[in-house]
């Protein structure tokens, strides 16, 4: 089956979904903002004791993209230098055969140099460091595709750190043959994407949405490519805890993208985290 017809099959879906999930969203009351209001909403949500910053009213552009993880990154990794590397499947797994110590406030900067030298990253530059992904043992870069970050395990650095702050080594997954399949179309604004996400009953009482950014993640996996398109991440902390668990929410359309077997679950850690 050729490129052509697959971009028409994908697109056939997208707008299927699209329509449905309008009908559906004025059929119910669900995000309904000319009923009850934005602004009314969010202070639900603070009577609710939920935390959240003030979400932005801002509306983007964003792209439905289908993209796989071939042989580009194997290719590349032919005039890496200074690591053992070897492949498992797709990914590249890699050890530096000197750890490179990290300082105080300048882990980003080193990082930055090393991901930037194509000597021992391959296509490092078309990632870059993401302080929200990132953890006290891992160091996460992401790919980015049509200027905004990929959230998804199949693209990005993973750096390791020891118990003295070294990176030892990192793993990396890389997206190529990226084909845009639809034109460029605006998205929900933040605020609109948060409200829906509390009516839907996915954020509860006493919980924290530590962070939310727009990003593609993956919608789909079709004959070996993976579709990805615009979504709003939330990081949603329930009853203090330190850890976060994340939600997406589809920035076309506002529904609440759901992952793990037969789609069940709105937790999203395991698709932009882990592979499985």
């Amino acid at each position: 089956m050729n490129f052509k017809r697959i971009q028409m099959i994908f697109l056939a879906i997208f707008i299927a979904m699209d329509v449905l999930l309008f009908l559906s969203y004025n059929r119910n009351s669900v995000g309904d903002s000319t009923a009850s209001g934005n602004n009314n909403i969010l202070e639900e949500m603070r009577k609710d004791q939920i935390t959240f910053s003030k979400p932005t009213t801002d509306k983007h552009e964003g792209y439905y993209f289908s993209g796989n993880n071939g042989d580009a990154l194997r290719q590349s990794a032919t005039n890496l230098q200074q690591q053992d590397l070897h492949f498992s499947g797709s990914e590249l797994v890699s050890e530096f055969k000197k750890p490179v110590k990290l300082t105080d406030g300048s882990a980003k900067q080193i990082l930055d140099k090393i991901v930037a030298n194509p000597g021992l990253i391959a296509k490092g530059k078309q990632y870059e460091y993401s302080k929200q992904l990132s953890n006290n043992n891992e160091i996460i870069y992401v790919q980015r595709v049509a200027k905004k970050p990929i959230y998804s395990h199949f693209c990005q650095i993973r750096f390791d750190l020891d118990s003295q702050h070294r990176v030892i080594g990192y793993s990396q997954n890389y997206l190529g043959g990226v084909k845009f399949l639809k034109e460029a179309s605006k998205t929900i604004s933040e605020e609109r994407a948060l409200t829906w996400l509390y009516q839907y009953n996915e954020i509860p009482n006493g919980a924290k949405v530590s962070w939310v950014h727009l990003a593609y993640t993956r919608l789909l996996t079709a004959r070996g490519q993976y579709v990805f398109l615009p979504t709003w991440v939330f990081a949603v902390k329930i009853n203090n805890s330190s850890s976060v668990i994340l939600k997406r929410v589809n920035a076309y359309t506002g529904e609440v993208i759901k992952t793990g077997d037969n789609n069940q679950t709105s937790n999203a850690n395991s698709e932009i985290f882990t592979l499985t």
